[in-house]
Formats: C-alpha cells, structure tokens, sequence
C-alpha cells in the first residue's frame, strides 16, 4: 500500500511539473508573439503631429476612447481599421473638419432643413498649446436643423480637429469634443472621404423615379434591402468588415476592382475557362454627367465559365463602381443602377478574407479569416483591456 501510495505521489507530482511547464511555454508564445504583434498596436498617427494627444482608456491607441468606439459601433481593438497607416481617430478628425469647412453659414444655408455653422468671432485670441498658434477666442455652432441637434465648440477646438485630435488645450480652453454627437450633427460615421459618384439608391437623375428595385436601405450602407437580402448581406449592419467604409461602397470598389484584372478573352478559345471577360468596346465615347471624364462606349461581357453565368457591364457602369457606385448616370447610358445581386455571383464574392461578406471562424480574433498564434497574440493583447461602458478601463 505504501509503495502504490508513493508511486501515485510521483505520478501527481509529474503531472503538476509538466502542466506547468506547458503553462509557462504558452505563456511565453503568446508575449513574444505579442511583442511581434506590437508595432501594428502601436499606430502612430501621420506625420507624428504632436497636437494628436493619447487619451486616456483607450485599448488599441487610436486616439478614441473605448467608450467612444463602442458607442459608433467601431472596433475599440483595431487602431487602423482601414488599413491605410493612419490612426482611426486622427483620421476621423480630420474628416470631421473637412466636413465643417465645407458648412455654409446660416444665411448662406439652401434652404432651412440644410445644416449650417454659425462662428461667433471675438475680440480676444488664445494661444495652442502645442505649436503657439493664435487662435480666436471665440465659439462655434454646428446646426443640423433636421435632427433639431447642435453642438458647441471653440475655434481652438476646430483647430485641433484639423490636427487630427478631437482633445484640445490653450491658454483659455481645454477639453475633449463628444466626438458622438459631433458625428451625428454633421451625418458623418466614417472617416471614408465623400465621392459625388456615390449617387442615391433612390433617384440619381433628379428625375423622381428610383433605380433600385427596392430603394429602401435600413443601414445607410448604399445597398438596397433587397440586394442585400439576394445577397445573404446583413441588411442592419452598414460595414460588416470593419473597415470604415460601407459596404455598398466597399463592395462596389471591389467589383471593378476584380473586373480590371479578369483577362480578356474570345469565348471559341480554349482559354475561356473559369472567370473572364469579353470586349465589346466601341469607337465612340460618353461622358459621365458627375465628373465628365469620357469613357468608351462600349461594355464588357463578364463571364464565369463553372456557373454558365454571363452579365453585361457597360464602361460608364464600371467606371462609377470604382467610384464606390452601383448607381450610374451617362450621358448616353443614362441613370441605372447595376444587377448587383447577379454581379456578386458571377464574381464568386466574398472571394477574399476581408471582402463584405466574409464569415470569420470562431477564435479568429485578429480578423484573418484562421485561427492560429495570432489570435493567441490578440488574445494576450486584450486579456486586461475593459470595454465595459459602465467601467472606468483597465
């Protein structure tokens, strides 16, 4: 009995120093992997502008608070959502200021529902903080009639929103925005600059007659319900992807996108297999009525040799989906709008992690489209982090 007690003891005392072991070699994965993953968390805005200040509570560095990014439906872990190198909210700032520069005043305003700014300029400046410019002392209003919502802030404030920084600090004024609100007033939600060729589902012509079969678009993303229902998109989410672009947009791009590498090809040869496409390119031009750039006059037959399906893209069409648009205005084609549902099947959509649409495993935490020591290294990356509303962070 003495010897099989012993010989358990052992055998306990190995199991113990073995998980153990295997305890400490995962834990020393996940940091190094960690620390390799370091530099792509550590976002640095452009140009290291100085008057983008780190905020407080803030998990992936991107200068928006934890409780800001949730409430704009923005992913509180992704410093750079849309991948272009520059800090989410840097960038979102910039954008907000852009859009404010662009405001009429109340007098210059079309016509009441339109919303304006009002500045109020007065004697008296305050210095920045970061770079010592005068600034004027005075408020600004921004005015969305519409929604019957304003918000309030101070030229200072203005000025380092066109820094990149929704926080600002002078000799008079110090504060943070409500980055929220702000959004809402000006109908701003993503960072993704404005294009006119990003016409409306529901009259691109001004002509009173929708192109969509269903002009109805609960997200705002710029896809009709009824495309996405043919779609399997989900209708109620305006940018599946998380990338700061929506979805009829980024959708759109890509079509052209993988539209301009489809080689071109005679459908009697023998190369015509799989996904291509047919010239049917014309001589003479039209014009497109948004930037009038001239483009053929012709289309491409868009073929996929496995489905037997083929849809007709004319020029003009295309060249407004690069612009992030099914809808389209020619000065031949007229207004339309794409066959977006037969287009996206034709094309085999998603055909890339990332693209709209796209179904993530389970565990895949750093948006791979795999599960692997990557999302090991996310997982490490966030255990402290808190995105409780109701919490004060980590």
């Amino acid at each position: 009995m003495r010897r099989l007690r012993r010989a358990q003891q052992r055998h306990a005392r190995t199991n113990m120093l073995f998980k153990r072991r295997v305890l400490a070699v995962g834990t020393a994965a996940a940091i190094s992997l960690t620390a390799a993953a370091s530099p792509a968390k550590s976002l640095l805005p452009a140009a290291g502008d100085k008057h983008q200040v780190p905020v407080a509570h803030d998990a992936d560095r991107d200068l928006l608070t934890d409780r800001e990014e949730l409430a704009m439906g923005y992913s509180p872990f992704r410093a750079d959502q849309n991948q272009n190198t520059v800090a989410d909210g840097a960038e979102l700032a910039i954008r907000c200021a852009e859009a404010i520069a662009q405001l009429p005043t109340e007098e210059q305003a079309a016509d009441s529902g339109q919303t304006y700014k009002r500045e109020l300029v007065q004697f008296g400046i305050e210095q920045c903080d970061i770079c010592g410019e005068p600034v004027n002392m005075g408020p600004i209003w921004v005015v969305n009639p519409h929604l019957n919502l304003e918000i309030q802030f101070t030229f200072l404030g203005l000025h380092y929103l066109q820094h990149g920084s929704f926080s600002y600090a002078g000799e008079l004024h110090k504060g943070r925005l409500e980055v929220a609100r702000l959004l809402r007033v000006l109908d701003v939600r993503y960072p993704d600059r404005p294009d006119d060729h990003q016409l409306p589902l529901d009259d691109p012509a001004g002509s009173g007659d929708p192109v969509a079969a269903d002009a109805t678009d609960q997200d705002g993303d710029r896809l009709a319900d009824s495309e996405e229902l043919a779609i399997a998109s989900n209708l109620h989410d305006a940018d599946q992807n998380d990338n700061l672009v929506p979805d009829g947009i980024d959708l759109a791009r890509r079509c052209a996108e993988i539209i301009d590498r489809l080689p071109t090809v005679d459908p009697d040869s023998p190369d015509a297999k799989g996904l291509y496409k047919e010239s049917f390119m014309m001589r003479g031009l039209e014009w497109c009525e948004i930037c009038g750039e001239s483009v053929n006059m012709g289309f491409w037959r868009i073929r996929n040799s496995a489905s037997g399906m083929a849809l007709d893209v004319n020029e003009i069409v295309r060249h407004h989906m690069e612009h992030g648009s099914f809808s389209y205005r020619g000065s031949l084609s007229g207004a339309g709008r794409a066959d977006v549902a037969t287009l996206v099947k034709i094309l085999e959509l998603p055909a890339r992690c990332g693209d709209v649409g796209t179904v993530s495993p389970p565990g895949d935490l750093n948006a791979d489209c795999k599960v692997d020591f990557g999302d090991v290294a996310e997982l490490a990356e966030r255990w402290l982090n808190s995105t409780d509303p109701a919490g004060q962070g980590p």
